[in-house]
């Protein structure tokens, strides 16, 4: 088998590779497709992320899939899209990664088809996707590219997390030229001013920017910022001031403005400090860059006793409008006393 699998349409339905069968494709990426696919061996249904052709030209960019592939896989979080499966055949040319296959749609679906969420709603997504950055950040991790269209959403509210740390490089050898080619990691509208400048600098922190961005777009439709072209997006997101449409609670506009600050020193630094201020929130206090229990430095360590974000203000039920039907999962239950928060330096 060889690469001409590949199409323009992308791999046809019917192809096996490495065990698994192609049923359909589900969406596609910078990076690679993604393919609904059934693995054979244990006769289930997974989500098979295939690389891209063009992507063999950077050898770069095929140590960078399959390092942060399996660096994923051994991150185990309610909230994020498990990893099961690695392959590489280099003869082939072939590389892919298997994942558990999450019936839902994605945030940017969500607003598109019953418009913008309300605070529960949004809160309560953001809260979710909050404690799975968190899992990741304790563990060393940065995303790199939060945005609504990486958060799936299942029948019941539950939001999961897709494609933790598949970034490709900053630079590219053009093949043709030998020259090196400037390319984005990340997405322009979600992305951190840090790491437009040098992806290379994305902190936690910048991840905390790109989720701001997304609770941004839940309330509002759109990013914090637009433009006419890239360049222009990016001097906006640097430069502009942040203005607040009618939309965005107003409550949740300091929150807003400790996730979107221009700079990492004056933001939430790690996905654990927005679980903080979200429950602060719930509790009516106003979200502060240093909440009691943190210390400035490092990312926290919330242990096994976080707790769900079980104020009534957040539960917001999703319609089940183009979400397959899935059965409801057990309810969450409220622990009796809140987790002890510690610090740990890097």
């Amino acid at each position: 088998m060889s690469t001409e699998i590949h199409s323009k349409d992308g791999i046809p339905p019917g192809t096996e590779i490495f065990g698994y069968e192609i049923e359909r494709l589900l969406g596609r990426g910078g990076m690679g497709n993604v393919y609904l696919a059934k693995q054979k061996s244990l006769d289930r249904q997974v989500a098979l992320k295939v690389l891209h052709p063009q992507r063999l030209r950077n050898p770069a960019a095929v140590d960078s899939f399959l390092r942060e592939a399996r660096a994923a896989a051994q991150l185990g979080h309610a909230n994020l899209v498990a990893v099961h499966d690695v392959q590489a055949d280099p003869e082939r040319k072939l590389y892919c990664y298997s994942m558990e296959y999450v019936q839902g749609i994605t945030a940017s679906r969500l607003v598109q088809t019953q418009g913008v969420l309300k605070r529960s709603q949004a809160l309560h997504l953001i809260y979710q996707v909050a404690k799975a950055l968190g899992h990741a950040h304790r563990h060393g991790m940065v995303h790199r590219d939060i945005k609504p269209d990486n958060i799936l959403v299942t029948q019941n509210g539950s939001a999961k997390l897709l494609d933790l740390g598949l970034v490709r490089d900053r630079f590219e050898q053009s093949a043709e030229t030998g020259s090196r080619v400037l390319s984005i990691v990340g997405t322009p509208e979600y992305s951190a001013p840090e790491q437009h400048r040098d992806p290379k600098q994305a902190v936690p922190a910048s991840d905390v920017y790109s989720l701001g961005a997304t609770l941004f777009f839940l309330f509002a439709g759109r990013p914090p910022f637009v433009g006419d072209t890239v360049i222009d997006l990016i001097v906006r997101v640097a430069t502009e001031q942040l203005s607040y449409p009618n939309g965005v609670p107003s409550d949740c506009r300091k929150l807003l403005d400790l996730m979107l600050a221009k700079r990492p020193a004056d933001r939430l630094y790690d996905g654990d400090a927005v679980v903080e201020a979200l429950k602060g929130l719930a509790e009516g206090r106003q979200p502060s860059l240093h909440p009691d229990g943190f210390n400035d430095g490092g990312t926290t360590d919330l242990g096994d006793g976080d707790e769900d974000f079980e104020d009534a203000e957040t539960e917001g039920d999703i319609s089940a409008t183009e979400l397959p039907a899935q059965p409801q999962g057990e309810s969450s239950r409220a622990s009796a006393r809140r987790p002890r928060v510690r610090r740990r330096r890097r």
